[in-house]
Parts: structure tokens; sequence; C-alpha cells
């Protein structure tokens, strides 16, 4: 039985094997394993260099890919598992994430000098089953604190004071009054990061946090005044949708939006995840389900309601539930009678197309014939003209034509 309580992977232990040895765990698994706590990432370390590890590891089942040799790093490939491997290491720092300068050493000791928090510089040895501890990081998690090996690491790096507020969060710790205070000298480093190293620090919090762990780290971002830092123009963001979906980031941006109040939400919403690096399928059905939320608070009229949002109403109606239920029934009723009567919602829906519209109507202009096909739809919907070819022809011929030619 492995003095972990998660045991790591049998894989791993042949890693080390074939590696001749002397070959750690460290970082989140060994963390997580202590706490029981399930963690996929295996990182490993040792004091082989890249091309000392590609030799021992010749002809065996794993390969080397994604080497850095400034930095000695390298994904250990075996099928479709994968371990992030760096070399013992010291490093010199000017300014930001990536050290200007780095030094290969045989120094376990020295290398964990280099890690953030004492939590994250626990080694373990998977064939000798042996935990080294250099910061008495297991002393830190037994007492649930995050505390900085030393403060100087969050001297010229944002992204791990970023990093110490998502742990707080994700693993409900208080953080140490010397590291919270060396975190809040240095909170204007967070201005030189990337939106990208921000954005994954964010999704990494969303993603691996409760919701009350997620309310906790918005809670120290606003103690800290991180906000003004990542470009929101608050000091403070109250976190209470969050605490409520079911999706994390769907509730923080509406926590967001309700604390910059912008004029225009789809607007603000485009530029927001635009830079968070959204694929633009999601980008477009995110926008559309958050601006029917803020349309229903609104109390949109029910066509005009459903005409825009009925394809996301499912979604909106888990975001909606937690803010109103009144106005998640109110809607949820017409969203039900609409399928249950099979009432036409859509203009694709609609027996006529842009084609007839080209060949009935030849000279409408086509830039309008979204807007003619809308209202057919509305004729449709209200019961005014059938969903057949022939008399929509002639309803739009009637009553639509001759506004916009």
């Amino acid at each position: 039985m492995s003095i972990l309580k998660v045991e790591p992977s049998d894989l791993v232990k042949k890693l080390s094997q074939t590696a001749g040895g002397d070959f750690y765990l460290v970082g989140g698994f060994v963390r997580n394993a202590l706490l029981c706590r399930k963690c996929d990432d295996e990182d490993v370390c040792s004091a082989l260099t890249l091309e000392i590890l590609a030799k021992k590891l010749e002809g065996s089942e794993f390969v080397l890919k994604n080497k850095n040799k400034f930095l000695g790093t390298c994904k250990i490939v075996c099928g479709e598992k994968s371990f992030d491997y760096a070399t013992f290491r010291k490093e010199k720092y000017e300014k930001g994430h990536t050290p200007t300068e780095v030094t290969f050493i045989k120094d376990l000791k020295q290398d964990a000098k280099r890690r953030d928090f004492t939590i994250n510089a626990i080694y373990y040895d998977p064939l000798t089953d042996k935990i080294i501890d250099p910061f008495n990081g297991i002393s830190d998690l037994k007492r649930k604190k995050l505390r900085a090996i030393n403060e100087e690491i969050l001297k010229d790096d944002g992204q791990r004071i970023l990093r110490l507020l998502r742990l707080a969060g994700e693993l409900n710790f208080s953080i140490d009054k010397r590291t919270l205070i060396a975190a809040h000298s240095n909170i204007e480093n967070i201005r030189d990061l990337t939106k990208a190293k921000v954005n994954e620090e964010i999704q990494k919090l969303f993603d691996r946090t409760t919701n009350r762990g997620a309310a906790r780290a918005i809670n120290l971002y606003n103690h800290l005044g991180v906000w003004k830092r990542l470009g929101f123009k608050v000091d403070h963001i109250r976190p209470h949708m969050l605490s409520k979906c079911d999706d994390k980031y769907m509730g923080f941006v509406i926590d967001v939006i309700d604390t910059v109040k912008p004029a225009s939400v789809s607007y603000f919403l485009m530029n927001m995840l635009e830079d968070a690096g959204f694929p633009k399928k999601r980008l477009r059905d995110f926008i559309n389900i958050i601006s029917g939320y803020y349309d229903a608070l609104n109390h949109l009229k029910n066509k005009q309601y459903f005409f825009k949002y009925f394809d996301n109403f499912p979604e909106i109606l888990k975001i909606l539930s937690k803010k109103s239920k009144f106005l998640a029934q109110k809607y949820n009723f017409f969203y039900r009678y609409i399928i249950a009567h099979k009432l036409v919602i859509k203009t694709g829906d609609l027996k006529i197309s842009a084609k007839d519209l080209k060949k009935n109507f030849p000279s409408m202009p086509e830039k309008v014939y979204d807007k003619v096909l809308m209202e057919a739809l509305s004729d449709v919907f209200d019961g005014k003209c059938n969903n057949v070819t022939e008399d929509l022809i002639s309803d739009i011929g009637r009553h639509h034509y001759h506004k916009f030619s």
C-alpha cells in the first residue's frame, strides 16, 4: 500500500525503472494524492538531462516529445498516456513567468527552491514509496495553508499570484499572511500577463472548484484588487449567480455583467469572450443564452422572445430558474406550448425560402429577404396565413412586398 492516499499509475513506476530510478512525481498529483483527491496529471522530474534521459529510454515504449532544451522539459509519451518531465534546475528571472537563465543541477532540494508553494514542492519516489518534503509542505496540507516557498517567487510572476488565489478556492485553503502580503505587494504584475494566461487560470478556476470554492477565489480577487488589473472597470464582483449556476463560467459572466452594467450586453460579451479564445460556435451560443436570460428578465413578449431564443431556451431555462422561478415557469409554459402544438417558430421551417422570393419578386432587393421571411413567419405564427408556399407568396405580395421594394 502506497503512502499516498491515491495510487500513482503503474506506468509511472515502469518509467522510473526504465530511467534507472531516482525519478520523482512532484506537484499537483502528489499534493492531491496526499489529500485523497484525484489528479490525472502526473508530473515527473529527475537529475537526468534530456540527452541522458533519451538514451535511458531508447528502445523502450516511452518516447520524448516537445523538447525544450533551454528549460530541460519535455513530454514523455507512452500510448495515450503522457507525463510532463523537467530536469532539476536553478533559475534566474528578470521579469515574467519564463526564466532568463537556467542551470541544470543534481540536487533535488535546490530544484525545490524554484517551485511556487510548499504544498507543490513535495517529491514522491514511486519505486521506494518515499516522500521528500524540503519545505514542510505536508504540514501545510494538514493545516490547510497555502504558503510560498519564499516571497520572491511572487515578485515577477503574476501568473503565480492568480494560481495562489485559484488554489485557495480549489482546495478551500487559507493563505499564509506573509504570502498574502507578498501577493498584494506584487499585484501589478498581473497587468503583464497575456490574455491567454489569464483565461487559462480563470478557466481552471471554474473547472476545478466547487461553486463555493470559485466564489471564495472571486472574493480574493476582490480583496487584492485584481479586476482592474485584468482590464475590468470595477473593483468588486459579487459572486451571486456564480454560486448558483451549474455552469460556473456562465454564472461568473452574468455576475460581471450585473456589476459592469454595459450599455450592450451582446457587444460586451463579444469582446470579453473573444479575448477568452471562445470557438465561434460556442461564442454565438453563449451570447445567445445570456442575452436570452436578460431579455427574459426584461419581460420580452413571448413571440419575439422565442423567435430569437427557441433553440437555446433549454440552456437559458437552467440559469433563469436560478434567478426567477416565476419567469422561468412563464416562458417554459409557452415553450412547451410551441412544441406541443408544433408551431412554426423559425424561418427555416417556412414552406418558402430566399429562392422563392427571388423567383416571385424579382425586383425585391436580396438584402431584405431575411426581414420579409420574418414578417411571413410572424403572420403564420399569428394564424394570419397558412404555412403553404402559395399562401405565403400571396401574403407577402399583399402585405409586405411594397414595404421592402
